[in-house]
């Protein structure tokens, strides 16, 4: 009884030694926490971000793919992995990063509003489409985009222009200010394009129209003194225009019956020689 006794005893022990060694484990690196991950997930872009700027795109692309092994939704490090596959020369493999990031984004509350990275990635993935011997294939796939959204067709512009295909271009440039007048990007870009192709009469109407939505744009103000136009409040819309303040609600009534009655009488004219006027005369 005794040996059995002291066999539980050891046995005790020896568990109670395991989990103290398990948990010692999970806090001291044995178990990864989130914050862990997050940490090595930065730290995996920052060095990709680094190798990038240093031209050394093999390694960076490895940096890239680790860091979206621990978090496939950080779209920045995706879209830094379809510029290094276009610097090494794999133009279709960046295609589809670059079409994975902009999906991402659409689907990330983050993204959603990281206008300036979307730009990026629009105007990379334009690029290397265009820059691809058969360029057929990927085209296809942006024109069967159902409905068509001002992005797609700002999209295809793109690819035409940069292909050197500048009527096909200036069709979706219309086309994308079609689906969204009211966009000032999209006005600007399509003017500084006509500006480019010496339409000078088009382009002065689209960057009036770009101005008076965004005066504060330097690059439109510019591309209207180059044609001649002076940038100002003239430019804006009568609509567009500050009015002056006038009171909401039907204007109050005037009483004109009391307005009769305060009015003054009537001067009467004076008799000559009357009493205390300067006439009159002495005794």
């Amino acid at each position: 009884m005794k040996s059995a006794s002291l066999f539980q005893c050891f046995s005790l022990k020896r568990m109670a030694a395991v989990a103290v060694l398990s948990l010692g484990l999970a806090g001291c690196g044995g178990g990864i926490s989130p914050e862990m991950i997050t940490y090595n997930h930065a730290a995996y872009r920052q060095q990709g971000i680094e190798k990038f700027d240093k031209a050394d795109y093999v390694n960076a692309a490895s940096s890239f793919k680790e860091a979206l092994r621990q978090e496939p939704g950080d779209y920045t490090s995706r879209y830094y992995l379809g510029q290094c596959y276009d610097k090494m020369g794999h133009p279709q493999q960046a295609i589809e990063e670059y079409r994975t990031t902009l999906n991402g984004m659409t689907h990330s509350l983050e993204g959603k509003g990281d206008v300036q990275t979307r730009g990026k990635v629009l105007e990379a993935l334009a690029q290397a489409i265009a820059h691809e011997p058969d360029k057929s294939g990927d085209m296809a796939i942006v024109e069967r985009q159902q409905p068509r959204t001002p992005e797609d067709a700002i999209l295809l512009a793109r690819i035409c222009r940069y292909s050197g295909d500048a009527d096909t271009a200036l069709v979706h440039y219309q086309e994308a200010q079609q689906i969204d007048p009211a966009s000032a990007p999209i006005a600007k870009e399509y003017g500084l394009y006509l500006e480019q192709l010496g339409q000078a009469k088009k382009a002065d109407w689209q960057l009036r129209h770009a101005y008076a939505m965004n005066t504060r744009d330097e690059e439109v103000a510019a591309a209207l003194r180059r044609l001649g136009v002076v940038p100002g409040p003239s430019l804006k819309s009568e609509d567009q225009l500050e009015k002056p303040f006038v009171p909401l609600g039907p204007l109050p009534e005037v009483d004109l019956s009391s307005s009769n009655k305060s009015s003054a009488p009537a001067p009467q004219p004076v008799t000559p020689g009357a009493v205390g006027t300067s006439s009159s005369p002495r005794d």
